[in-house]
């Protein structure tokens, strides 16, 4: 099984790792899974990322500034590992990485709580 992360890797909060468990949303509503704070061009529902069909996807949800990806603007993209998007001020690194079984009933457990 392979492990897939985001990563802050400009903006506010570099660094910052979010693990994608199944559908998160990314916006500047505190309802938000991925909250973007103090950016402007940032909707309060802005993206939602989501495994789909065997991979994860970034898409819009009808925001005014879009999603970045390849210096250009898009409404939906399957990621790739190691795939840079942007969302406002903000850049996001994707990343998976296999996992060893002990550490994928780790994260069965986290999920269930």
């Amino acid at each position: 099984m392979k492990d897939a992360f985001l990563f802050l890797s400009q903006g506010p909060g570099p660094g910052t790792g979010y693990p994608l468990l199944g559908e998160e949303t990314i916006g500047s509503s505190p309802d938000s899974t991925i909250i973007l704070p103090d950016d402007e061009t940032v909707s309060p529902n802005h993206a939602r990322v989501s495994f789909q069909e065997g991979a994860w996807t970034v898409e819009d949800l009808g925001s005014a500034s879009g999603i970045i990806f390849k210096g250009k603007r898009v409404n939906k993209v399957v990621l790739s590992s190691e795939d840079t998007f942007q969302i406002g001020s903000f850049t996001f690194h994707f990343t998976e990485a296999d996992i060893p079984e002990a550490r994928d009933q780790f994260f069965e457990t986290v999920t269930i709580l």
